[in-house]
């Protein structure tokens, strides 16, 4: 039998002396020789139309070895499963911070200068920030292209900004609404939350003497990288390599490929590594935060305070962009956890990703889940008032018990929520 010398012991973090002593070195920290700084012009525009782009006086700055704009990357898009992501902006932008050109350079400074000699004209155009007001007859189609995409789960008849649609049934929700005593409704909006990761989004692309690509980047699924940039880029798997490193914070927001793919046709055109960091503006403007959403829900309950219906309809707003989140036929898998902990006979609960104008919504911590959470459970405080019930003894009445099936008809053993209340 072995021994365990280990367990019950104060175990020291294999990392943590280099990192207290600040030898850790980071995506930020790696260079190789002519490295060059990447560096991205970003949209001031929610939604508007590129007119023209004059990028010629940007490539007269000292130490400028390359500009990139849409129109060098035409039809170039990426995800981690939903490819809608354009590597740079091509007829329009769609949200303030999006990616419309990319310089190489010398060094950061050099960069920097030749980003602000950049002319574009743009011509606005109508803008929508809610999924609600997305979902409006009169809405612009922010992606009228969407049927092209790859990765869709489904094409669409008609054309809608909501791309993806989940619904989870069991048993028969208009048959118990028609059972209860009462029905109560509400809606719970949740804004989108930052990972707030000391560490930006990082990344140094290098084509090496073989042709291979190298790549180092702040990433926790070097795998997955490999992966979205292979199907991009036609690239085969085998000459793309994803080298690890330190990552300085994560809480989920560390899987999308970001600036990776900019990085990799500035390298391209100038045949020398190119590093780029995103500063925290960029994070905040143009990274990939958990998703606002608001949650409506329709819950039949009989007066003793027994549940018998819960319907959902969870709008995710997904952003100008649904490429960093979600896994098509899976989407935010919190929206099916819109009735909680508790015996419902009979529920409906649908979950929906919407684009609007805004910042693309992606991975955290339980993607889906705190929003539909915290909705779920101001619902439940809700009903136990309009009831004249104790919240706590409410939730003991309806909670789910060793071998009941959950609303989605899954049935969990090891359950102790009536323990832990």
């Amino acid at each position: 039998m072995a021994t365990f010398t280990n367990i019950g012991q104060s175990t020291p973090r294999l990392e943590g002396t280099e990192k207290v002593t600040g030898s850790t070195r980071y995506t930020a920290d790696l260079t190789l020789p002519r490295t060059l700084w990447g560096r991205c012009l970003r949209s001031p525009w929610p939604h508007a139309r590129i007119v023209h782009i004059d990028a010629s006086r940007a490539m007269q700055v000292p130490g400028v070895h390359a500009v990139l704009t849409g129109a060098d990357v035409k039809g170039v898009r990426y995800g981690r499963r939903l490819h809608d992501v354009p590597v740079l902006a091509e007829d329009r932008v769609r949200f303030v911070g999006e990616r419309v050109a990319a310089v190489a350079a010398e060094d950061r400074d050099a960069a920097e200068e030749a980003l602000l000699l950049i002319d574009v004209e743009y011509e606005e155009l109508p803008a929508v920030y809610e999924p609600q007001d997305a979902l409006a007859d009169n809405a612009p189609i922010l992606h009228p292209e969407v049927n092209g995409y790859y990765g869709l789960p489904t094409l669409q008849e008609t054309l809608s900004n909501a791309f993806v649609r989940d619904v989870w049934r069991k048993g028969n929700v208009d048959e118990g609404f028609a059972q209860a005593d009462l029905i109560i409704e509400g809606t719970y909006t949740v804004p989108r939350q930052h990972q707030a990761y000391l560490e930006t989004h990082t990344s140094l692309v290098w084509i090496d003497d073989q042709g291979r690509t190298q790549i180092w980047a702040s990433s926790k699924v070097p795998y997955q990288i490999k992966e979205q940039l292979s199907i991009a880029l036609g690239l085969p798997k085998e000459r793309i390599r994803v080298n690890p490193v330190p990552i300085g914070g994560d809480y989920g927001g560390k899987g999308s490929a970001m600036d990776i793919p900019v990085a990799y046709f500035l390298a391209v055109q100038t045949g020398r590594p190119v590093r780029m960091v995103m500063n925290y503006i960029e994070e905040f403007t143009a990274g990939n935060p958990r998703h606002a959403a608001t949650v409506h829900l329709k819950t039949g309950v009989m007066r003793d305070g027994t549940l018998v219906a819960q319907q959902s309809q969870t709008l995710f707003n997904s952003g100008a962009y649904g490429g960093f989140k979600p896994a098509p036929g899976v989407n935010l898998g919190g929206a099916a956890k819109a009735g909680g902990p508790y015996r419902i006979p009979h529920v409906e609960l649908a979950g929906t990703q919407v684009y609007t104008n805004t910042i693309p919504g992606g991975f955290m911590r339980a993607p889906g889940e705190p929003q539909v959470a915290f909705a779920s459970e101001s619902h439940m405080d809700c009903i136990a008032q309009q009831l004249g019930m104790n919240p706590l003894e409410f939730r003991r009445k309806n909670l789910l018990e060793d071998g009941d099936e959950d609303p989605t008809g899954i049935k969990y053993q090891g359950i102790r929520a009536r323990e832990t209340l």
